[in-house]
């Protein structure tokens, strides 16, 4: 029997990229690992300028509307547009 998935987690924030905040609107799901490390997975979607620097600088940091924050890589990002995922 498969688990249903649970919905992901959405909100705005804001991506700290070289120091700089820069307002997003975030969708993530929470991932627990074996070993109790806690991480996320999904997306954030603000200014394409802001995407493209944050793509170019690989890790940078999420913080949430609840003020929970998470190192983040960003993987995925296509020049232009305004949707990046780690």
């Amino acid at each position: 029997m498969s688990r249903i998935p649970k919905p992901p987690r959405t909100g705005q924030g804001a991506l700290v990229i070289a120091r700089q905040s820069h307002p997003v609107a975030f969708s993530l799901h929470y991932l627990v690992g074996n070993q109790g490390q806690r991480g996320a997975k999904g997306g954030v979607t603000g200014d394409p300028d802001a995407m493209r620097r944050a793509f170019r600088q690989g890790r940078v940091q999420l913080t949430l509307d609840d003020g929970k924050a998470f190192d983040v890589s960003i993987v995925a990002h296509a020049e232009g547009m305004r949707h990046s995922l780690f």
